[in-house]
Parts: C-alpha cells; sequence; structure tokens
C-alpha cells in the first residue's frame, strides 16, 4: 500500500494517449477498470480532477469519460466498473488498465484481454495494479511474479512485475508508515513489505519461502523416509508427496507428484516410478500414508488401496482425519523456533505444488479453526486441466498427524546403518533392533 499504483494507472493511461497520438493516431480509446462504481469514484474520478490540470483536457461526468484536449489527440480515457464485464463485449481499447486486479478472477482478466484491440496500433497494452491478498491473489501471483504459465500462452515474455511499496514513495507522511506498522504480522508484511505469500486471512500465517523452502539435496541413507497420497480419480487430483525425517526430528518434503486427468492405476503407476532411485531401485518406506476412504469399495470391485498395491504401492497406514487436531500440528512444524529461526518442515523448491497452496490457505467463514475448501482450476504440468481443492494440504495434515503419533524412532547414524545392512546381506534377522 501507498506505493502510488492508481497515479501511476492513470498517468501512464495519458503518456500511451499522447504517444500515439504523436504518431498521428488519434481519438483512441483505453479503459482504467475498478470492481464497481464506488472504488472508480474514489481511486479515481475524485482525484482527477485536481490532479489534472484544465488545458489537458475534461471529464464528462455523465458517462465518466476523460477526452484529452484536440491539440493531444482526443483520446479517451473511459471510467469503468466490472460488476458484469460481458456488458464490454462489444467493446474495443487499445490500452486497459484494472485496478485492484485481484479483487477478480482471471476469467474477467481473459476476457479483457480480448477486448485489447485498435486499428493502426500494432502493440495495445494490459497494465494493472494491485495489493496481495484478494480472490484473485493466487492466480496474479502465479502468473506475474512466477512466470508459471499456461501451455497455450502465447505472450509470456510480455508479463513484468514491479514491486512499488510505501518507502517508494516520497510524499507520504509519517503518520502513514506509522498506521502500516500497527497492522497485525500478517497484514503488516503484505500492506508495508510488499509479501506476496501472506494476505488477510491466511490460515497458516507462519509459512514464509525464505525459511520453509530449501533447495534440493540428497537425502542421507540414515533418514527414513516416507510417502503419503491424497488420492483421486480422473476428475480430481492426486497429491503424492515424499517425506525425510532428520536425526533432529525435522521433516523435509523432498519429491512431489501433483496430477489430474488420469485413472486411479496410471496414478499409482507414475507413483511407483517416482519411488525409485536413479538406478531404477525401490526406495524404502517407513510407511505410506493414504486417505482412509482409499480402504472402501464405494461400488467398485476393488477398492483404491488395493489398485495401488497391485501396482506396486504398498506400505499403508490409514490416515487419522479430524481436521482441526491436523490442522494444528501443520501449524506447530511450520512455527519458527525462536532461537534457531528454524521450522521443524522444510519444503523442496521443486515440490511446487505443495508451496503454492500453503500460503492459498484461508480460514473457513463460519469455522475460523478450519481450512476454508480451496476450488480452483488446475492446469498439471502435463497439460490437463481438473480442479483442485486443498489436496496438497489434506496430505500433508495426513503425514504430520501420524509421524507425531506414531512416534517413530531418531534415524540411524552411519554406524548403525552399516550393521543393518550388514545383517540384510548376511539374510539375518530383519527385525533386529540396535540398542543405543
Amino acid at each position: 500500500m501507498g506505493g502510488g499504483k492508481s497515479y501511476w494507472l492513470r498517468w501512464e493511461l495519458i503518456d500511451l494517449l499522447t504517444d500515439w497520438a504523436a504518431q498521428g493516431i488519434k481519438g483512441v480509446r483505453v479503459g482504467l477498470f475498478c470492481e464497481d462504481y464506488p472504488a472508480l469514484r474514489d481511486r479515481h474520478l475524485s482525484k482527477i480532477q485536481y490532479e489534472f490540470p484544465d488545458w489537458l483536457g475534461s471529464l464528462n461526468k455523465a458517462d465518466y469519460e476523460y477526452t484529452l484536449s484536440p491539440e493531444y489527440g482526443s483520446g479517451v480515457i473511459c471510467f469503468r466498473n466490472l460488476d458484469d464485464p460481458s456488458k464490454y463485449k462489444s467493446s474495443e481499447f487499445a490500452a486497459i488498465a484494472v485496478d485492484e486486479i485481484t479483487q477478480n478472477e482471471k476469467e474477467v482478466f481473459e476476457f479483457l484481454r480480448t477486448r485489447k484491440r485498435w486499428p493502426g496500433i500494432e502493440r495495445t497494452k494490459f497494465i494493472a495494479g494491485t495489493n496481495p491478498g484478494g480472490k484473485g491473489h493466487e492466480w496474479v501471483k502465479k502468473i506475474w511474479m512466477e512466470h508459471k504459465f499456461e501451455a497455450n500462452e502465447k505472450e509470456q515474455d510480455q508479463f513484468s512485475f514491479l514491486q512499488s511499496r510505501a518507502f517508494d514513495n516520497p510524499h507520504l507522511a509519517q503518520t502513514y508508515f506509522l498506521s502500516l506498522e500497527g497492522l497485525p504480522e500478517a497484514k503488516r508484511k503484505a500492506y508495508l513489505d510488499g509479501d506476496w505469500n501472506t494476505f488477510e486471512g491466511q490460515y497458516f500465517g507462519e509459512f514464509e519461502e525464505r525459511y520453509h523452502v530449501c533447495e534440493p539435496f540428497a537425502i542421507p541413507d540414515t533418514w527414513f523416509k516416507y510417502r503419503s497420497i491424497d488420492p483421486s480419480g480422473r476428475e480430481g487430483v492426486t497429491s503424492c508427496h515424499w517425506y525425510a525425517v532428520d536425526s533432529n526430528g525435522r521433516v523435509y518434503v523432498y519429491k512431489e507428484y501433483y496430477s489430474t486427468g488420469r485413472d486411479i492405476d496410471e496414478h499409482a503407476k507414475a507413483i511407483k516410478r517416482l519411488s525409485q532411485d536413479k538406478d531404477g531401485i525401490a526406495e524404502e518406506y517407513r510407511y505410506t500414508i493414504i486417505d482412509s476412504a482409499a480402504f472402501a469399495k464405494a461400488g467398485y470391485s476393488e477398492t483404491t488401496a488395493e489398485i495401488y498395491e497391485r501396482n506396486g504401492v504398498c506400505g499403508f497406514l490409514a490416515a487419522a482425519k479430524e481436521r482441526i487436531i491436523g490442522w494444528n500440528g501443520v501449524h506447530t512444524s511450520l512455527r519458527l523456533d525462536p532461537i534457531t529461526k528454524q521450522p521443524m518442515l522444510k519444503i523442496f523448491k521443486n515440490c511446487y505444488n505443495l508451496i503454492r497452496t500453503i500460503p492459498l490457505a484461508q480460514h473457513d467463514q463460519l469455522h475460523p479453526e478450519d481450512v476454508a475448501d480451496i476450488n480452483n482450476s488446475f492446469t498439471d504440468s502435463e497439460g490437463r486441466s481438473g480442479t483442485e481443492h486443498q489436496d496438497a494440504l489434506d496430505e500433508l495434515r495426513y503425514f504430520l498427524r501420524t509421524l507425531r503419533e506414531t512416534k517413530a524412532p531418531k534415524p540411524m547414524n552411519a554406524v548403525e546403518k552399516h550393521i543393518q545392512d550388514h545383517i540384510k546381506r548376511q539374510n539375518l534377522d530383519f527385525n533386529y533392533r540396535y540398542t543405543r
């Protein structure tokens, strides 16, 4: 907040109109959109009568259009709202500007792109300004900040993000900074620091990529490994992650499978392949957590668990599904140690969908102690589309709760690992226990 986004949008449109006029293209229309007319009035219409000089042009208050003077090309800024974007299906604009674009679903952006055209202008423009948060937070962050595009996006090189914070605005009073600094932690990070990994209503306010996301590394042989699966069929998303626990009990999420549009056996085969090392040898896991619903036949001849086992994914424990207890376990694992400033949960940066989903989770309005259901359209890494909910979060919750309740022993040190490997080579008792 306070970086001057709305001001920039207005003057960028003026700049574009005068540039086109200098090229001999006059009477060009551009659109400046807000989510509703009160927002247009407060952010823009109330400002231009003091901000735009009389010689520059004039505002028609009947149709909310500002027209530049003839000597500047007679271009028009059309101030419009987005309560029903379809009413602009016959409109065309040489440039489209959206203030607070995160107040909109992605479908609004996709529709407005189709209105971006003008005779004689080869390169029309789309510009926007916004704060973190709102219902469009995730898709805006995904394409503008992370450059994660759908396979059919043809203008990937045209998306640019410029961060503007209150600190960049020399015209703000010191009292404004004090008001932002006094906000609750999550809002302060979003609105003062410009942190897109936290926003109002965020359930896991502890999550920060700089602490919880790490570069991949080779998992030591002495660490125990686990899997956790939230399975689905062709219509939903199947989420699977691979976990390793070090000698301090810290959990590392080191591999991810997140896919849609496949049958259950295809998901199982893919997870089996990913459960092998680079030489094609299956990794060993203490156990694999799976949604308890996987053990119900639900009208089929086989259960989901049986299909997975038939395809080589075995060693299941049914997940305990009490939500609030499980979410508390996730909170605990994300919380930073006050001395070391390190959490008990680390995620390899290649686990993109888990990293993306954690900050997306919000409090349920009716049950604030619970996570609200996520309901997003989703395209997986191979271009298949489906609808995702909180699949990755559920699966993380299943694993962390089971790990805590099973009280797994600490990983072996190098000597212990050597002894156990020797025993296995001699085909001795696999139930051997080393006494510390």
